[in-house]
């Protein structure tokens, strides 16, 4: 059994970004043995379960057994349980923070002895979850539960491998490509049927992203009506048939009391050699034609540039100094 030791807390307290601090969360539950434990952590808040993704997002599809076993045993009257159910095979362990929300952690593991003590597991959960509300309310859109934009410059830095404090990951995937996508006539939305509908076609669109994408893709909004997505280890074939589904699935998602809507979609190769500003731009380059062209419609930046549709976007000039 791993000792409880204050490192262990301050190893979490420490990190700035959900997605590590979910894998630096894995790394001390069992030192030395997180890949050979199953760890998943469940959130109740407004009236229903979610599942909660590395990156601190939400997911709805949860097997109808596990939100049985969630409902059933984890209501209003539990305020913090612990024990072991011999059908899911793992020990559950509940927290009822000073909120309106509700988290379980569910741990399984093929040895009990890779585990640490009861007690121990059940504070470096609580640490956890204050740690992840935290970061949460900084790193998240408040509409649509993506990462907001500041999260998007910290985030792409760190891809690009520009930020000198980024550690190097637990995990072992890669960012191949990089999205911009926009909701067409958008602003005929606000006008016509006001913001409040305008903010639920918002709404409705990011869950439609969290249920399109994968859990390791990373999903931004990025402003306004404009979204960012960075697809990991996919083909530009993949990327493009994936992206193409997406848009598909949104021109005919129904959307209440909106006729239809629709989005463009622009992308590129994610290339570690570029800045983050011509990153943005080849994007940006490929979903500005779509807007200003068809519309509702996937474009490639790099297929474009090479049938001579857009300029080619090029690193911004340094600026000249003038000795005197």
């Amino acid at each position: 059994m791993a000792e409880c030791n204050y490192y262990s807390f301050y190893a979490l307290a420490k990190i700035h970004d959900p997605e590590l601090l979910y894998e630096a969360f894995r790394q001390q539950i069992a030192p030395g043995h997180a890949n050979e434990i199953e760890i998943e952590v469940f959130e109740y808040g407004d009236k229903h379960w979610n599942r909660l993704t590395r990156s601190g997002g939400l997911d709805q599809n949860i097997p109808e057994q596990m939100l049985a076993t969630l409902t059933q045993n984890f209501g209003a009257q539990d305020t913090g349980s612990w024990y072991y159910d011999s059908n899911i095979e793992g020990w559950f362990c509940s927290y009822r923070p000073l909120s309106s929300k509700h988290f379980v952690l569910l741990v399984k593991s093929s040895d009990s002895k890779k585990l640490i003590e009861e007690e121990y597991l059940q504070f470096l959960f609580h640490f956890y979850c204050h740690q992840l509300q935290m970061l949460q309310g900084t790193y998240r859109d408040a509409l649509t539960g993506l990462y907001n934009r500041r999260a998007f410059n910290e985030k792409i830095l760190q891809l690009l491998e520009r930020s000198n404090n980024h550690k190097r990951r637990a995990i072992n995937y890669s960012p191949t490509v990089f999205v911009m996508l926009d909701i067409d006539r958008f602003k005929s939305v606000n006008d016509s049927l006001g913001h409040l509908f305008g903010d639920e076609v918002l709404l409705l669109l990011a869950q439609q992203m969290s249920d399109s994408f994968r859990e390791n893709d990373l999903l931004f909004r990025y402003g306004g009506e404009e979204f960012a997505v960075v697809l990991m280890d996919i083909t530009i074939e993949q990327a493009q048939q994936s992206l193409e589904r997406f848009r598909e699935k949104i021109a005919s998602h129904s959307f209440p009391n909106v006729e239809q809507v629709t989005v463009s979609i622009g992308f590129t190769e994610f290339d570690k050699g570029l800045s983050m500003d011509e990153l943005i731009g080849q994007a940006d380059s490929a979903l500005y034609y779509c807007k200003t062209t068809t519309r509702n419609a996937v474009h490639s930046y790099n297929d474009l540039l090479e049938k001579g549709l857009i300029p080619e976007v090029k690193p911004p000039k340094s600026p000249s100094v003038e000795i005197f």
